[in-house]
């Protein structure tokens, strides 16, 4: 083999259907990598968010995969999930579970469409982990692919000192180690109350697949022939054994960030200590949480440990808010307003509030201003935190932003707020310990988990070096009639054999036969000589006795 074909270029198929830019944003930054080695990428998503590669000039070809979530599917989504405490069980949001699914089929088809053609075929696909056709394409078409997660995938990876079901973990869950015996023992029975709505689930997803022509189960082994990747580090995730399929390559960020705007750089700029409030595009903030929000904030700024809040709300977040409800102000530099309106605060009509609909997150955390970040815990909002060294205030609403919740607070940077039942007491006293800080202890882990952030930033290398890995041993252990030829160099032996092998059972049962037959001979020699002894002591009596005739009729 020449020079010329030992790392050649690939054609890499990019998807991302459901769940928004966030999902987006680190499937692309791996693709930015391998772009830079060569590799062709092409983009998939369904219609109306094509808009997500405009800053990917990479990208050289998009694919639309049918039409995307409407703006109502999403709004209940996401009320729904504001709604859901996942301590209850999952069944108030398996409605969003059907949402998802259903863009599974046009999913499915439109790939198998891309596989079919071989103008459109790629030799790779990296997929977000919402992409539940990508196994499918994988299982048919043996196409290697990667699957890209915020954090250690649902159901799949189990870790014996981590309690519950893998992405399933209660609030304040981390390791057997230090988690309570009742928090274990909740985390393992969590799904028993839901079992009639898993297994109806079940059946339902059984039925689509049926209906679209798949007959066999979803291929999600739990130490997968696949890699995946997870946004996130060790430091934040959770430290655990790995097979060589997956990979925590996280934070998995742009190299660069759109600079501040006028108004945030002019604020920030004016202000010497910056509360920076984010808790997600999507979030429908209930007036009452808002409310108890700004009440502590104001709490904070009376006790000058901040002079300024940029709260980042978008239109979606304000669709609940009183806009004519009242708040008293002062100010940190004493001037006092007797009352404000909550449309005035969000017009940015008092000096020291401003309310973007769009922040440049990335710079307004990296400003030295800005002194802390309330959050609510998601993947890339937890990893920008940690990347630009801010301490949080975290508030997870659904999904990963619980289990980061709980990881930030481990981690020493972070004091967490529940969504059920904060007040503005609370939110008050937490960010008056952080600001405060008098030992200094949110600033040092601050510091070490940022360190530590930028050198697993640049570990999207090593994900496009297992990439690489994985198409040019995929492409050359299958003969032309797709025979495989050898098994996949990643994937460990025990998942070519039978549990009793891979766990060494038929070892200790032979080992258990050979110690119980060593054991039986032993009784058996032990057995013989006693009765050998006891013998032998009959006849010394006899003798003793001096009776000869008892010796002969003993010996009869």
């Amino acid at each position: 083999m020449d020079d010329s074909q030992m790392h050649p270029s690939r054609k890499i198929l990019l998807v991302v259907t459901t769940g928004g830019f966030t999902h987006a944003a680190p499937v692309l930054e791996i693709g930015r990598a391998l772009s830079e080695r060569g590799h062709i990428i092409e983009f998939a998503t369904l219609e109306g968010q094509e808009g997500w590669i405009t800053e990917y000039a990479f990208v050289t070809k998009l694919h639309t995969l049918g039409p995307g979530p409407t703006s109502k599917q999403l709004d209940a989504h996401y009320r729904r999930m504001q709604e859901w405490d996942i301590s209850k069980g999952i069944g108030k949001a398996m409605d969003s579970k059907y949402l998802w699914d259903s863009f599974w089929p046009q999913t499915y088809h439109g790939l198998k469409k891309l596989m079919d053609s071989p103008a459109t075929r790629p030799a790779m696909m990296i997929a977000d982990f919402f992409v539940e056709a990508a196994n499918d394409i994988h299982f048919e078409y043996n196409l290697p692919i990667a699957v890209v997660s915020p954090n250690m995938p649902s159901f799949q990876l189990p870790c014996s000192y981590i309690p519950g079901k893998p992405g399933f973990q209660l609030p304040g869950t981390m390791t057997s180690e230090d988690t309570s015996m009742w928090l274990r023992i909740m985390n393992e029975i969590f799904f028993l109350p839901d079992l009639p709505v898993i297994i109806q689930a079940g059946k339902a997803g059984k039925k689509l697949r049926r209906d679209n022509g798949v007959f066999y189960p979803p291929h999600k082994p739990q130490k997968p022939d696949y890699l995946i990747f997870v946004n996130s580090f060790f430091g934040l995730e959770i430290p655990r054994d790995l097979p060589p399929t997956c990979a925590p390559v996280g934070p998995l960020l742009s190299p660069t960030f759109p600079p501040l705007d006028d108004q945030c750089g002019n604020f920030l700029g004016s202000h010497k200590s910056v509360l920076y409030i984010a808790l997600g595009t999507h979030i429908i903030l209930p007036h009452e949480h808002a409310s108890a929000i700004l009440t502590g904030v104001l709490r904070l700024m009376k006790a000058k440990l901040i002079d300024g809040v940029i709260w980042a709300m978008g239109k979606t977040c304000r669709a609940d808010l009183n806009l004519d409800a009242l708040f008293s102000v002062e100010t940190s530099r004493g001037a006092k307003t007797e009352s404000i309106s909550m449309g005035q605060l969000l017009e940015s009509k008092h000096p020291d509030f401003i309310f973007p609909l769009f922040a440049p997150q990335r710079a307004v955390l990296d400003h030295h201003s800005t002194k802390l970040y309330f959050t609510h815990g998601g993947g890339s909002s937890a990893n920008e935190g940690l990347y630009h060294g801010k301490p949080m205030l975290s508030m997870g609403i659904f999904s990963d932003q619980i289990a980061n919740t709980t990881r930030l607070v481990a981690g020493g940077v972070a004091e967490s707020l529940s969504k059920l039942g904060f007040t503005s007491d609370e939110l008050f006293l937490k960010a008056k310990r952080i600001l405060a800080d008098d030992c200094e202890s949110y600033q040092r882990n601050v510091l070490r988990l940022k360190r530590i952030a930028h050198v697993a930033a640049r570990r999207k290398n090593h994900a496009a070096d297992l990439i690489e890995e994985l198409m040019y041993d995929n492409e050359l252990r299958f003969s032309k009639d797709g025979k495989q030829l050898r098994p996949m160099h990643l994937q460990t032996a025990d998942m070519r054999m039978p549990a009793y092998k891979a766990k060494n059972w038929d070892l200790y049962a032979v080992g258990a036969l050979s110690s119980a037959a060593i054991m039986y001979s032993t009784w058996l020699a032990a057995r013989s000589a006693w009765v050998y002894r006891d013998i032998l002591a009959r006849q010394a009596q006899a003798l003793s006795a001096g009776g000869w005739e008892v010796l002969k009729k003993l010996r009869g």
